[in-house]
């Protein structure tokens, strides 16, 4: 995940994306160790105005040194951002 975050800052920074929040929609557990968690980022400009969301599923599980996520399920993150780029006139196609 670390590593899709590092690729994308070029794109985020373009997009004018200075800051991100998030709010846990919901959880469940799954099994003994695995856990389902529903995120909603929340993409802020400078002036920490929204401007955008985006929500995704993550499997996490419960190993001896705490929780670690193994899966992120994207909702609707990128279609949000496509259209914030389209709003803003930036064409994503020209990387």
């Amino acid at each position: 995940m670390a590593t899709g975050l590092a690729q994308s800052y070029p794109l985020y920074q373009r997009l004018g994306l200075a800051s991100v929040g998030h709010e846990c929609l919901s959880h469940s557990q799954l099994a003994a160790t695995i856990f389902l968690v529903r995120v909603r980022w929340l993409f802020y400009d400078s002036e920490g105005n929204l401007l955008t969301d985006g929500t995704d599923n993550y499997v996490l599980r419960r190993d001896e040194d705490g929780l670690h996520a193994y899966v992120c399920i994207p909702v609707d993150e990128a279609e949000k951002l496509q259209q914030l780029a389209a709003d803003r006139g930036i064409d994503l196609s020209a990387r």
